[in-house]
């Protein structure tokens, strides 16, 4: 039981971040798209110490989340509604992923990142998000 409430824990911990820093990145983001410049380098930065921190985030959650199904319920195969959300989960790792990727090359190359290639990892993102959110609603409901 105690590992249960540790894995809860940092779990939600990791949640927290992750989320915070969805909506944080996605503020910067918009700000700067509808002032029609790209960050200043101190920006870009913390631009990518957030993507950074969201990542580790989501793979914390990754991790959590295996350990609970294990723990909670002797693995993944929970129902259809939880494989749905496995994979809005996925898609958010893997659009992080790129994103930080993208964002690494970029500061190689002293360029800004593609506004257009990171607003549409951000639309697949939210998607993301919002199909793991009802999913996992729907999974543990009744």
């Amino acid at each position: 039981m105690t590992l249960v409430v540790i894995l809860k824990f940092l779990h939600y911990l990791s949640l927290i971040f992750a989320g915070g820093i969805v909506v944080g990145g996605a503020v910067v983001q918009r700000a700067h798209l509808k002032a029609g410049e790209a960050p200043a380098l101190p920006v870009m930065k913390a631009m990518r110490t957030l993507g950074l921190l969201g990542l580790a985030s989501l793979i914390l959650l990754w991790l959590t989340g295996i350990g609970l199904a294990h723990s909670l319920y002797g693995g993944l195969g929970i129902n259809t509604a939880f494989h749905w959300k496995l994979l809005g989960a996925a898609l958010l790792l893997g659009s992080s992923a790129l994103g930080n990727f993208h964002m690494y090359k970029s500061a190689q190359a002293k360029q800004p990142p593609n506004p257009v290639f990171m607003g549409r990892l951000m639309t697949i993102g939210r998607a993301s998000l919002l199909l793991v959110l009802v999913s996992v609603s729907v999974a543990f409901t009744g």
